[in-house]
């Protein structure tokens, strides 16, 4: 018990310091009913004992394999809730190939220091093979909301008894039933008629036009026409936008003339538009000649063009990457003066996904 106080009284005053606004926050950590699922591992006392034929053993000192567990929780006022729950637990025994199992089944109660940081105090049942211990329990926890529904939790409890001192970590995935609050504060205000007061939040301005009212809009100052979620910011779409290139050269040439300048240009504007990108430059040769001959010949169109994209418009080398395909990949397979002029080329593609806003 005296490991417990001491564990718990310099967790309270840690996380007042890191929540000084606490006092002023009137908050229930549950706000309503809540069930949730858990999963949590526990280090024994080592003087616990597991019998094996007749023989005791210890029980391992170390942390064991996380097992799951139900919890269920009540909010009873503004500050305090309580929260029953029932473990199943797996422990290694030393000196012996066993597993010795058990459940803890308490009751906690829980002290919401603000939205997030809570303390509990609490008893338990744990039974460890047929040995059952009265435990009394201190724990320090986070907890944090998922959505209006769901929350989950984090925590570290410290449980003793007069032969006893067990720890265990939990975290817990909890889902609130219905609204209806505090319960003891419902119980106290139901025979007390409503007090009417003035709002002091203005819930009517909407200062963008989005449909989501100022006091609740993450984003203010959204374009016109957007498509807004709940939170008034704009909803996205993914698009895809490719850039092509082909440049043509003539007969065993690899100088890249004006007409395809303006092509090639582009095609540095839409890299500098998309700084992430990487282009393949790659080169082709017609049907006519040695297949030595056209491999060199298509690795020199694809460098021309690369040239142009790093010593014209400034796009960095390592963003280039040129490939000479010879005359193994033709356009139209055939040798005559409208297939050659097809084939002899240097070509590229570049294909980005971006987010588009959604409008009305």
């Amino acid at each position: 018990m005296k490991k417990l106080v001491g564990i718990t009284i310099p967790a309270l005053a840690g996380l007042l310091l890191v929540a000084p606004q606490a006092a002023a926050e009137n908050y229930s950590g549950t706000h309503d009913i809540a069930v949730g699922v858990r999963v949590s591992t526990i280090k024994f006392d080592s003087d616990r004992l597991h019998v094996n034929n007749g023989a005791p053993f210890n029980l391992d000192s170390s942390f064991n394999t996380p097992q799951p567990g139900l919890e269920f929780s009540v909010p009873l006022t503004d500050r305090f809730s309580i929260r029953s729950y029932i473990d199943y637990v797996e422990a290694s025994v030393d000196g012996v190939d066993s597993t010795s199992y058990g459940r803890l089944f308490g009751t906690d109660v829980l002290f919401h220091l603000n939205r997030n940081f809570f303390l509990g105090l609490g008893v338990n049942q744990t039974k460890v093979q047929f040995h059952r211990d009265r435990m009394y329990r201190g724990t320090v926890g986070y907890a944090r909301d998922i959505n209006d529904r769901w929350f989950w939790r984090a925590e570290y409890a410290l449980q003793t008894s007069s032969d006893f001192d067990d720890q265990q970590f939990i975290g817990s995935v909890n889902y609130r039933i219905g609204s209806g609050g505090p319960l003891l504060t419902n119980w106290r205000s139901r025979d007390v008629a409503p007090v009417v007061e003035d709002d002091p939040i203005d819930r009517t301005t909407d200062s963008d036009g989005d449909g989501v009212p100022d006091y609740r809009d993450e984003c203010p100052n959204t374009p016109r026409g957007h498509v807004v979620d709940e939170r008034g910011c704009t909803v996205y779409t993914t698009e895809q936008v490719s850039q092509d290139l082909r440049v043509g050269f003539a007969f065993d040439s690899a100088r890249v003339t004006s007409d395809y300048r303006g092509d090639i240009r582009r095609l540095a504007d839409f890299m500098r538009e998309h700084s992430d990108t990487q282009v393949t430059l790659h080169g082709h040769t017609d049907l006519i000649g040695t297949r030595e001959y056209n491999q060199g010949l298509s690795e020199r169109r694809a460098r021309a063009v690369a040239d142009i994209l790093v010593n014209e418009h400034g796009i960095d080398r390592s963003r280039i990457r040129t490939v000479g395909h010879g005359m193994s990949q033709p356009v139209v397979n055939e040798i005559s003066l409208p297939a050659n002029a097809r084939n002899r080329r240097t070509e590229a593609r570049l294909t980005v996904e971006i987010r588009v806003p959604q409008t009305r």
